[in-house]
């Protein structure tokens, strides 16, 4: 059921001209309880969002605005994965595999910002939170 509505979700997100999305969720590949949700307005703002081996985990991408982009990918079980995205030309790359417990928050607003985020220890935390314009963040935590 829940490869049901993902796949409803993600028809939706893909046929809106203002949105673009993907959300590849395979079944025996994302675990049971486990969530993937994008919420996008404005226009031009792109998702990629891919959540596998994830057991009772969450991704949630938000963007606000115009040609805000981003690109998630999650492996890791009891997990969090949240990142929003308001104003414009803000990026996002963000990957979380391998650990447990695990959080990931990244919050832009403004424009021209880009985080690159990439987490493979478990019971930890990364939280980037970027205001204005032209910032950049790199964080790793292995």
């Amino acid at each position: 059921m829940k490869l049901f509505k993902v796949a409803a979700l993600a028809a939706i997100v893909v046929s809106a001209s203002a949105f673009a999305g993907s959300v590849p969720q395979f079944p025996g590949h994302s675990g049971p309880n486990s969530e993937l949700n994008i919420y996008q307005t404005g226009s031009g703002n792109s998702a990629l969002a891919l959540q596998a081996d994830a057991r009772d985990s969450t991704t949630t991408i938000r963007q606000n605005g115009s040609s805000n982009a981003a690109d998630v990918g999650q492996g890791s079980d009891d997990s969090t994965i949240s990142l929003s995205q308001n104003g414009f030309h803000n990026s996002s790359t963000i990957e979380q595999w391998n650990s447990k417990d695990s959080t990931i928050a990244v919050s832009q607003y403004g424009g021209g910002n880009g985080a690159l985020v990439n987490q493979t220890a478990s019971d930890s935390t990364v939280t980037v939170r970027q205001v204005g314009f032209g910032n950049n963040a790199n964080a790793k935590q292995y």
